[in-house]
């Protein structure tokens, strides 16, 4: 009798059967032909190929010192394998960064990243239509008692998405879907295709959570998303909430990107007064939409 190790359950390759795309795939690994099966068009960024401070702008991003930011920084190191993003030492403000900007090409060192990239919205791009995001994110704080800000998602396009004091929300006319975290720790959810000026309380709260670690250490969340658009124009559909693994919330309605406006994923990370410098880490983004030509329900046919 053979030995194999707990969870390991290996009986050969999965591969396409006869009737895989009647035939096409026949024999086929599956590993190689499931990401082209799916309804979605998926990608999944890991931050796993490490680049300096100073990279990430010419990659795509657009980024927007928030404040008086003092040294503020973003980099992927190859030992921790996540994009750590460090809004600086200054009190009260920080960095923004939104993936919307055309990639330089200028420097070959500039990192190629897996991301879905800015979409302008019409009244009808978004119909019978689904976009799922996925992040791993950590926030660190140089006390135990958090004191700090953060906001990010899928954002319309605005300079500064928190009062910066205080960090309450202050999204522009337009809105969107995403998570933010309070001075007082509540993780908030929102939603809306209006000026965002407050979020859905999840029941987690990070001061809570980095209160019971080290100061300097992270302490990890895997936050979700799923919204599904019914009417775009007229802003019906819903969005569903995930916070380590549950679900805990759903916002009916007030559908992001219901008219002209440019959306993207967003980072904003703000320190809070003196004594409360943070930090963010972003272990993975997984990014997506339904592909093109596919409305829900759909009809999967031979995939």
């Amino acid at each position: 009798m053979s030995s194999r190790t707990s969870g390991t359950h290996f009986q050969g390759p999965l591969l396409g059967s006869s009737s895989s795309v009647k035939g096409l795939f026949d024999d086929a690994s599956l590993a190689t032909v499931d990401s082209v099966r799916s309804p979605y068009q998926l990608q999944v960024e890991e931050f796993d190929y490490p680049f300096a401070d100073g990279k990430l702008a010419a990659s795509g991003w657009t980024l927007t010192d928030i404040g008086s930011a003092a040294s503020p920084s973003e980099a992927v190191d190859a030992a921790t394998g996540y994009l750590l993003l460090n809004p600086g030492t200054g009190d009260d403000d920080g960095t923004q960064i939104a993936y919307n900007a055309a990639p330089s090409g200028a420097d070959t060192a500039n990192p190629q990243l897996k991301l879905l990239g800015p979409i302008t919205s019409t009244a009808t791009l978004m119909d019978s239509r689904e976009m799922i995001m996925y992040f791993r994110v950590g926030f660190s704080s140089e006390t135990t008692t958090w004191g700090a800000k953060a906001c990010f998602g899928w954002i319309t396009t605005d300079t500064g998405f928190m009062t910066a004091a205080t960090g309450v929300l202050d999204i522009a006319a337009g809105g969107g879907t995403g998570f933010h975290v309070a001075e007082d720790g509540t993780l908030g959810v929102f939603s809306t295709n209006a000026a965002v000026t407050s979020s859905t309380d999840t029941g987690v709260n990070v001061l809570t959570d980095i209160a019971a670690v080290t100061a300097g250490d992270f302490v990890w969340y895997t936050l979700g998303f799923r919204t599904r658009w019914v009417d775009a124009s007229a802003g019906t559909g819903f969005t569903d909430f995930y916070v380590n693994g549950s679900k805990k919330t759903t916002i009916t309605d007030t559908m992001p990107m219901d008219s002209t406006e440019g959306y993207s994923i967003a980072f904003e990370y703000l320190n809070g007064a003196a004594g409360f410098n943070m930090d963010m880490a972003v272990d993975y983004v997984v990014s997506g939409l339904t592909r093109p030509g596919l409305t829900f329900p759909y009809s999967t046919g031979n995939y």
